[in-house]
C-alpha cells in the first residue's frame, strides 16, 4: 500500500549516537512517512552525529522538552544495552510518546524492541513457507553465530567486556538469533543447556566473574516440543552469521557466497536461512521410481521468492504504521522479554558451569 503523504509525518527522535544509531538515522532521513527531528546523547558521539545530519541536538530527554520543538511521536533508543531499561523509562515517563522501539536486548535483566530481522524479507519469505505447511511440522532447528570481531572492538568500549553492562556476543548477538526462532517456530525456549568453548582471547581489564564468552554451544527445548542447537563465538574467522550471510548491515561485508546461519528440519522438508534453500522430495519421482518418499528418492533443491526490502527501512515504516493505524506491533515487549529471558539462562547455565538444564518459566 502507498503511504498517504498528504498526512504529516512522525516525528522520531534518536537516543544514543553510537555504533547503530547512524544506520538508523539513514532511514529516518530517507522515510516517506517518518522524520529524524533530534538526536538525544550526553556524549560526543551523538552531537558529532546531529551536526553531520543538521538536526536539533539535545544531551538529555529533559533539555529537548524544555526546548521549543514539538515534543517527537516516538523514540528510538540505541544506547548501550545496560541503560536500554533506564533510558526508556525515563522516556515513557516525561516524554509520554506513542510508541518506543528499543534496539534489542530489551533490557539485560528480565526483572525489569527493536528485533529488525523479523522484518527481513528471508525472514518473511521462510516465515510464509513454514505458515504454507511447506516444511511439514518443525521437528528441529540449527543454528550459528560465528565472526571474528577484532580486538579494538572490545578495547574501544570496556562495557563490551562485561556481561553486566550486556556486552558479549550473546547479549549483544545471539540475542537476535534466539528471537528469530521463536518467530519461525512459532513457539519460546522452555529449557536450555549451554557450555562454554575454550578462551582464546586475552583481556586483563574485565573482572574474570564478568568476562564476557567467546564462544559457547547451546542445546535448546521449545515449548512445543522442536529441539535445537546452536554455536555461539566472536573469535573465528567465518561466514556463518547473520551479518556475513546477509550483508544487510554496511559495517560488515557480505560473504562472497550464498550461506546459510539457520536450518529448519521439518517432516516434509529442511529450509536454511537466509538463503532461502527448500529442500525436500517431490512425489513426481517416487511414483516413477517405484519407491516410497524417503532417502531412496533423489532430494530437489528449490529456492524461496524473496521479496525487496531493506529491514531497517521496513521496521521505520511499521513503526509509524503502529502510532497512525495501530498496527500490531510485529515484536513486542513480550517477545523482547521472552529473548532476554533466554540469553539470561544461558548466561545462567554458562555461570554454572557442567551443562546443567536451566528451565525458562514465561
Amino acid at each position: 500500500m502507498e503511504p498517504q503523504t498528504h498526512l504529516p509525518k512522525v516525528s522520531v527522535a534518536l537516543v544514543g549516537g553510537g555504533t547503530i544509531a547512524p544506520l538508523h538515522a539513514e532511514y529516518l532521513l530517507s522515510s516517506p512517512t517518518c522524520s529524524l527531528s533530534a538526536v538525544i546523547d550526553p556524549f560526543p558521539p551523538g552531537k558529532t552525529l546531529a551536526t553531520k545530519l543538521g538536526v536539533p541536538y539535545y544531551d538529555s530527554i529533559q533539555s529537548l522538552l524544555r526546548s521549543e520543538i514539538q515534543s517527537p511521536d516516538a523514540y528510538i533508543i540505541c544506547v548501550p544495552s545496560s541503560l536500554h531499561l533506564h533510558v526508556a523509562t525515563d522516556v515513557v515517563t516525561h516524554g509520554r510518546p506513542k510508541a518506543i522501539l528499543i534496539e534489542k536486548p530489551f533490557c539485560t535483566d528480565s526483572n525489569a524492541v527493536g528485533h529488525h530481522r523479523r522484518f527481513h524479507p528471508s525472514i518473511v519469505a521462510a516465515r510464509e513457507a513454514i505458515g504454507n505447511g511447506k516444511l511439514g511440522k518443525i521437528t528441529a532447528i540449527t543454528g550459528t553465530w560465528t565472526a571474528k570481531k577484532p580486538d579494538i572492538y572490545y578495547s574501544s568500549a570496556q562495557w563490551r567486556a562485561l556481561r553486566s553492562a550486556g556486552g558479549g556476543p550473546i547479549w549483544t548477538n545471539f540475542i537476535h538469533d534466539i528471537d528469530v526462532l521463536h518467530y519461525l517456530t512459532g513457539s519460546r525456549v522452555s529449557r536450555i543447556w549451554a557450555l562454554s568453548a575454550v578462551r582464546h582471547r586475552e583481556n586483563s581489564t574485565a573482572p574474570p566473574a564478568d568476562l564476557v564468552e567467546e564462544g559457547v554451544s547451546i542445546m535448546l527445548q521449545f515449548a512445543n516440543g522442536v529441539v535445537g542447537t546452536f554455536v555461539v563465538s566472536d573469535n573465528v574467522p567465518s561466514p556463518f552469521g547473520w551479518e556475513a550471510a546477509t550483508g544487510d548491515n554496511p559495517l560488515y561485508p557480505v560473504a562472497p557466497v550464498a550461506v546459510d546461519s539457520y536450518r529448519i528440519f521439518g517432516t516434509l522438508g529442511t529450509l536454511t536461512e537466509p538463503d532461502g534453500v527448500l529442500w525436500g522430495y517431490d512425489a513426481t519421482d517416487s511414483e516413477r521410481l517405484g519407491l516410497e518418499i524417503g532417502w531412496n528418492v533423489p532430494i530437489r533443491r528449490n529456492v524461496l521468492h524473496v521479496g525487496d526490502g531493506i529491514p531497517f527501512q521496513q521496521q521505520v515504516e511499521h513503526l509509524a504504521r503502529v502510532i497512525r493505524e495501530g498496527e500490531k506491533a510485529r515484536c513486542s515487549e513480550e517477545d523482547g522479554l521472552a529473548a532476554v529471558k533466554v540469553c539470561e539462562a544461558v548466561i545462567t547455565a554458562l555461570i554454572a558451569g557442567g551443562g546443567i538444564p536451566v528451565d525458562i518459566h514465561f
